[in-house]
């Protein structure tokens, strides 16, 4: 942060600037944290330009008051002593320019002025002459250090745009970096400093309303923002986006007191729900002991209430059932034994097959998805074991001590649709309505529905094979409408200050173990950092080999030379060879061949060089008799050892820094790192990167092939660099594929254990792949991309997805009659209404999520409601009709007789 010195100077032109209204950054050293200024972008209306309307000019001026209040005294800045800044804004910059008092004093002739002069300054900024200037043209006149008689000087000829910095610091922070070949400012920026956390969360309250309003400031208005410490929000957010499981909760109570007809059972029933969070997250934390307790967990809250309801549908309605398949005189023992036996048995099938599924993403690189999955696992299957014993507790209770004094709730006449007939040979209305009329209908049309449902399958299955991987590097935390991710994905990247590009450096490091030892269930575990004992980079084998890395690295097309890029008049810029590209070996070789009779004790700091003539003069330092008029490789082994540390010391003597060889407090050579500037930069896209990390792949494997022999410290030989975007690229692709073909293997084995039966087994398999097909293809026809929640959803759909299947093969093969049409018919009448009364509970919780505010709780919520719709369909109208055409029949496909 730089400041502008002094009340007052004297401008070109008699022009007078009031250089302590505002501060500047410079390029180079830009705040250090991006997240704390907040930066507020406008957009014209009516026009392509803000120059255009002086007015909007003006009232963008007053956003600081308007979002921080008129009282606050943050308008300041945190160094230099500077008190006091103005927000960096088009208009606050233009009456400075122009010598105006307040913003609000600029007229139109004064922006089309400001304008005119931008446009000649925006050619030097874009050929790199205008840059940030530590000090002001005007000083350098006054001191008669500015040399003007080159006229090709950019400063000489335009010396207005190095006034101040003023129009850099437009350029580069406030107008859009298209501005030099558009000539217009499509978006203007307005940035105002900020160092308090809870000033910003009154800020972005402000900010957020005001977008939601659509204000204008003239003819602008604010399309994005960053009000500073998105991660804090987002947290607020997520504790905020909770209280949408209460809606959930109260919705899934009502269903669960329709459907049981009893308000005990609902009521306690929904108790156990609860108490399963409470279960699960003691195991989590006492039992497995992990650390790490990511946001993703917070979705087993509304996961539970889904699978939970759902357990209690199909336990009550074998319940109500037992009545009618045993009559009024069974005992609550024989009861409970048939429904234990029955319900106990499906719920076993989609407990297992569900865990497993989530616990599949247990094999995750990425540790929340990792943790995650085991939560969730632990979720369901404590919820299994307290259906086995607190729910048939509690029906007991309710059976002997309640029921005959339960108020009567049948006043309402839709709860006789679940109620329990007081015939008992009857069935309930919804038991009837699903064999008398919906299994008939599903078995006239068995093949017009197999061919449709089967066809939509594999086209939605051709399209959720095209689901891309992320082209930002920006994780998304909030809707795409929200402002802040508006300006994130959008807008951040249209402007020069703030940006996100880079290129990148990769580091060879050799003499440390390449191995993650830290808990990888831990994220900020770093492990520890051990040292190979064996190595030794003093044979000529190994020097050769060193000096050749760094010559196939400059062989590369990704390699880029520093020296060409860096401004020359960057501090330290002219030793690019050595410190902003680093090749140690060649350094220490160029320094042993340089003649004795040519070293000398010069002054590197001040001796006039750049690039290779600085490496040239680095070889003559210091005036030395030995280490120098060498061959290389230096075949002794203590002649190299003794130059690499007498080099070593030079360095950090001269430049108070080392150069790559790295020493333990014995004096040996423990580490050796060489690093090299590329032409990539992290958030490139995935194809490029992956063409790029197995060119250094190749790169690593062809000098540990040149090297063999020399010891264990080469197979360890490993590069760093800003691949963390790709690699959660890469890590997301394989791991979500492979957590879902995990969760497909578990569900087979779960499905054939149980069942023993290889026909059902299979035709539910197919199903469940049918219904995740459908899934993931309307996630892509959505415009989804292959991110971290994705990820998730793609592994967890299996397990969501095997609940009806499972349900519907569990009752088609405890049907009495083994006729498959009548076995479906069976199917339907004792499973319809608890499959459908679970899609419809897992539905509306999905349905209450989508209204959070944050992307994760959003894009849960849509998927859950999509795996219910689908799972819902394609079990009742694709897996139905081929249990018709091809269900087994009798023992056919099991392994023993099925029992009646």
């Amino acid at each position: 942060l730089h400041r502008l010195e002094g009340s007052s100077i004297e401008t070109f032109e008699g022009r007078r600037l009031n250089s302590n209204r505002m501060c500047t950054y410079s390029a180079r050293s830009e705040y250090e944290d991006m997240n704390l200024p907040f930066q507020i972008i406008f957009e014209p209306q009516s026009s392509d330009d803000i120059f255009s309307d002086v007015n909007s000019l003006i009232q963008m001026c007053n956003i600081e008051e308007e979002i921080m209040g008129i009282e606050t005294n943050i308008w300041r800045c945190d160094t230099q002593g500077c008190q006091y800044c103005e927000s960096r804004s088009l208009g606050n910059h233009i009456s400075l320019y122009m010598s105006k008092g307040a913003c609000s004093e600029i007229t139109q002739a004064d922006a089309d002025s400001f304008k005119t002069d931008l446009m000649t300054c925006s050619q030097h900024f874009a050929q790199g002459q205008l840059v940030f200037q530590e000090e002001s043209v005007q000083s350098q006149e006054d001191s008669g250090s500015l040399d003007c008689t080159d006229s090709d000087d950019a400063r000489c000829l335009n010396p207005e745009c190095f006034r101040d910095n003023t129009m850099f610091d437009v350029l580069n922070a406030v107008v859009p970096k298209d501005f030099p070949t558009t000539q217009k400012a499509s978006y203007a920026k307005v940035i105002i400093m900020n160092d308090d956390w809870g000033l910003g969360k009154f800020v972005h309250k402000n900010l957020l309303e005001i977008f939601n309003s659509g204000k204008l400031y003239g003819d602008a208005k604010i399309v994005g923002y960053r009000s500073g410490g998105k991660m804090k929000i987002f947290t607020d957010q997520l504790l905020a986006d909770n209280l949408f499981s209460g809606g959930a909760f109260i919705v899934v109570f009502f269903i669960l007191w329709f459907h049981t007809t009893s308000g005990f059972i609902a009521t306690f029933g929904f108790v156990q729900i609860i108490l399963n969070l409470g279960v699960a997250y003691g195991i989590y934390m006492a039992v497995f002991y992990l650390p790490f307790f990511p946001f993703l967990n917070l979705v087993g809250i509304f996961v539970v209430v889904g699978i939970g309801a759902d357990d209690i549908f199909v336990f009550m309605d074998s319940w109500k059932q037992s009545l009618v398949t045993l009559g009024e005189e069974a005992t609550l023992e024989d009861r409970l034994g048939l429904v234990l036996y029955r319900a106990c048995g499906s719920m076993f099938i989609t407990s297992l097959t569900t865990a497993s599924a989530f616990a599949a993403n247990a094999f995750s690189l990425i540790t929340s998805l990792k943790c995650f999955g085991v939560y969730c696992a632990i979720v369901v299957i404590v919820d299994f074991f307290l259906m086995l014993s607190y729910v048939p507790a509690l029906v007991i209770i309710y059976e002997r001590t309640l029921k005959k004094h339960a108020a009567c709730c049948q006043c309402c006449k839709c709860c006789t649709y679940c109620a329990i007939p007081k015939d008992p040979s009857k069935l309930r209305p919804t038991e009837t309505w699903f064999r008398d009329t919906f299994s008939p209908m599903v078995l006239k049309l068995k093949f017009p529905l197999l061919a449709v449902f089967g066809g939509f399958a594999v086209f939605m299955g051709f399209k959720s094979s095209q689901l891309p991987r992320p082209t930002t590097s920006e994780f998304q935390l909030f809707k795409s409408e929200h402002p802040m991710e508006v300006y994130d994905l959008q807008l951040k990247d249209k402007f020069w200050y703030g940006t996100t590009t880079r290129s990148m450096y990769i580091n060879f490091v050799m003499g440390v173990e390449g191995k993650d030892n830290g808990n990888h269930w831990d994220p900020y575990d770093r492990g520890t950092l051990n040292f190979m004992p064996d190595l030794d980079i003093s044979s000529t084998t190994a020097q050769e080999a060193l000096v050749q890395l760094c010559s196939d690295f400059r062989d590369s097309d990704f390699y880029i030379d520093s020296c060409d890029i860096l401004d020359k008049a960057e501090h330290n810029s002219k030793y690019c060879k050595v410190f902003h590209e680093l090749c140690p070996m060649e350094l220490l070789k160029k320094w042993v061949e340089t003649p004795c009779n040519s070293t000398e004790n010069l002054d590197i700091n001040s001796y006039d060089c750049f690039g290779d003539t600085c490496v040239n003069a680095l070889g003559k330092l210091p005036q030395r008799s030995t280490c120098c008029g060498l061959t290389f490789p230096i075949a002794d082994s203590a002649t190299f050892n003794t130059c690499v540390d007498t080099l070593s010391s030079m360095a950090t003597d001269e430049f108070n820094r080392g150069i790559g060889f790295w020493f333990n407090s014995n004096g040996k050579i423990s580490a050796y790192t060489t690093y090299f500037r590329t032409n990539k930069e992290y958030n490139n896209p995935y194809n490029e990167l992956q063409t790029f990390y197995e060119g250094l792949i190749k790169i690593k494997e062809d000098f540990q092939s040149s090297t063999a022999g020399l010891g264990g410290w080469v197979d360890e030989v490993f590069f760093t660099s800003d691949l963390g975007f790709f690699d959660l690229q890469r890590s997301l692709g394989v791991g979500a594929y492979n957590s879902a073909g995990l969760s497909f293997a578990f569900a087979f084995v779960v499905l054939v254990s149980v069942t023993r039966n290889l026909i059902m087994t299979v035709l539910s398999l197919l199903t469940i792949v049918c219904i995740v097909c459908c899934v993931v293809g309307i996630l892509v026809i959505d415009g989804w991309q292959l991110n971290i929640i994705e990820s998730v959803i793609i592994s967890v759909a299996v397990g969501m997805a095997v609940d009806f299947a499972a349900h519907f093969s569990h009752s088609y093969l405890h049907s009495p009659v083994k006729e498959r049409e009548i076995a479906v018919t069976f199917m339907m009448k004792t499973m319809g209404v608890s499959v459908l009364t679970g899609a419809i509970t897992t539905f509306i919780a999905g349905f209450f999520m989508i209204f959070a505010g944050t992307l994760f709780f959003y894009q849960f919520g849509f998927f859950m409601m999509m795996t219910m719709a689908f799972s819902w369909l394609y079990s009742n109208l694709f897996l139905a009709p081929m249990m018709a055409v091809m269900g087994p029949e009798a023992s056919r496909g099991s392994k023993v007789k099925q029992d009646e």
